[in-house]
């Protein structure tokens, strides 16, 4: 077995036992609603993610030979995680009903079952999203090569008017992550804070009184926050595993690696930068 699979198969394994033990305590006598029995888990999991990426050592993209490292170990992890995490926690969200969703689940045990399994997503969710913000915070180059620069109007017009068809337009010289990614990416650090900090005032309110002006606010900004990550989500599904140009990317998720050809074609800026690093590297040792 590839050693590349086995963050998906480990968060899968993670999942599948979490999704067992949200049924078992949904069935158990009188129903134990895992928010109220196991809170501490919500507040493990961030440190969890914290100490495991200050257990890791990470690699740098590099050519290596006709394939090109894109994805190191801990970033299939963390996307992993965060992806399989925030898909469970839509699931249920969606299940449960808020704003102008209407509630899918009628019973008592449905709902139980709806938010034992919403509980399992947030400990997935979190663990992945404080993992990938602790391994950005001390490679703070990582954070910033996912923010847009100022091409991103032009670059995303002009790339998409490439797929498009439009003869006038031409593919630019996108970095590691296209500049209509990028902004993408604002949306969605902006809605997880928003499900996080008003999730957590959800779960305190499960163990301590809180004032009601604080929970009331909380219910809505959950919902807008998950309306806001559903479009994030579904957007980057779509583009990133669905459109075949995306399947080498989606194929380094699982592998690490694109193809030389693809990066240099797709991604002109960030493997000339690769190619200088390499030579600047070459040059030293020799």
């Amino acid at each position: 077995m590839k050693k590349g699979v086995l963050p998906v198969l480990g968060l899968t394994l993670a999942l599948g036992l979490g999704s067992l033990w949200a049924v078992q305590a949904t069935r158990s006598e009188g129903g134990g609603l895992l928010f109220d029995s196991a809170w501490w888990l919500v507040f493990l999991a961030p440190f969890l993610g914290v100490l495991a990426a200050g257990l890791t050592r990470r690699q740098d993209p590099r050519i290596e030979g006709d394939r090109v490292l894109r994805h190191d170990g801990a970033a299939r992890l963390e996307h992993w995680a965060h992806g399989l995490g925030t898909a469970l926690l839509l699931a249920t969200g969606v299940g449960l009903g808020f704003l102008f969703v209407p509630r899918l689940v009628r019973d008592t045990d449905g709902v139980w079952l709806m938010m034992n399994l919403h509980f399992v997503g947030v400990v997935v969710f979190l663990f992945g999203t404080f993992y990938y913000a602790a391994n950005t915070i001390v490679s703070a180059y990582r954070f910033k090569e996912h923010l847009p620069t100022g091409n991103a109007f032009s670059f995303t017009v002009q790339h998409y008017g490439k797929l498009l068809g439009i003869k006038k337009f031409t593919m630019p010289p996108e970095d590691k992550y296209f500049e209509s990614e990028k902004m993408a990416y604002i949306l969605a650090i902006l809605a997880s804070v928003g499900v996080i900090l008003s999730g957590i005032v959800k779960v305190l309110a499960h163990l301590m009184d809180l004032p009601a002006w604080l929970v009331s606010a909380a219910t809505p900004v959950h919902g807008v926050s998950t309306i806001a990550m559903l479009l994030f989500f579904v957007a980057h599904v779509f583009f990133s595993s669905v459109l075949p140009m995306s399947w080498p990317v989606l194929r380094s998720m699982f592998t690490g690696y694109v193809p030389r050809e693809y990066a240099e074609k797709e991604h002109a800026g960030w493997y000339q930068r690769l190619s200088a690093s390499e030579s600047t590297t070459t040059g030293k040792e020799a």
